[in-house]
């Protein structure tokens, strides 16, 4: 979703933005409730509040949110993959300079399958560093 806005996809449409913007702050607000929930304590109530504050949604929705947060253990999935999808981009548009080209990117990366994404690091980068995020 960020990607097709980042190439042009929608200009001038700003409700596309605002969309993928909220889409965003869901899973992001998921990543942090997830982590927090399963290594600090964070209790429903306080997930449910982060959702509806951080989240901009309505208490019914975010404490099903919340409430997903404690059964569901690919809840952190979407961002922590973006994260790391995002950091490879990086480093791969770094190590190619003017070479650069996103498509070029994609198909390299789509070319592998599904694989865990830090398999993905050794197999695109010269040099892949130690950590995917």
């Amino acid at each position: 979703e960020q990607m097709m806005l980042e190439t042009k996809y929608g200009e001038g449409q700003p409700k596309l933005l605002l969309t993928q913007l909220l889409e965003a702050l869901v899973r992001n607000c998921r990543y942090m409730c997830s982590l927090w929930m399963h290594t600090e304590g964070m209790a429903l109530d306080e997930a449910t509040k982060f959702f509806m504050e951080n989240a901009y949604m309505a208490e019914l929705p975010a404490r099903r949110e919340a409430l997903r947060g404690t059964f569901d253990p690919g809840y952190l999935n979407y961002t922590l993959g973006k994260l790391m999808i995002l950091k490879l981009r990086e480093d791969f548009r770094k190590e190619q300079g003017s070479a650069y080209s996103l498509k070029e990117f994609h198909d390299r990366l789509l070319s592998f399958g599904g694989p865990a994404l830090p398999l993905l690091r050794p197999a695109l980068l010269k040099n892949p560093g130690d950590s995917a995020l």
